[in-house]
């Protein structure tokens, strides 16, 4: 167990293992230490943009709903038929 190696031969630490500027350019997360307020920064923003994301659909299917009124269901009937329509229908027609 000397030598900085664990029982299985696997290296001992990420600071013994050489790398390049560019390795630790690239990959900055292996070579710093985990900073909370940086962590809660990053969660925070994650959770406003899946809120912002959520709220955008949510108005999105509002209007949708307000477009499809009653007085609109004339122009819903013309729509043309979905793949699995068209599927039913020919399967109706071959048998």
């Amino acid at each position: 167990m000397a030598g900085g190696a664990d029982p299985k031969g696997h290296a001992a630490a990420k600071q013994d293992v050489p790398a390049t500027r560019l390795f630790k350019v690239l990959n900055p997360e292996l070579f710093m230490r985990p900073n909370r307020l940086v962590m809660y920064g990053g969660v925070a923003a994650m959770a406003g943009i899946v809120l912002w994301l959520g709220s955008a659909e949510l108005q999105n299917r509002q209007e949708a709903r307000a477009a499809g009124s009653p007085a609109d269901a004339a122009g819903a009937s013309a729509q043309a038929p979905t793949y699995q329509e068209k599927m039913a229908a020919l399967k109706r027609r071959s048998a």
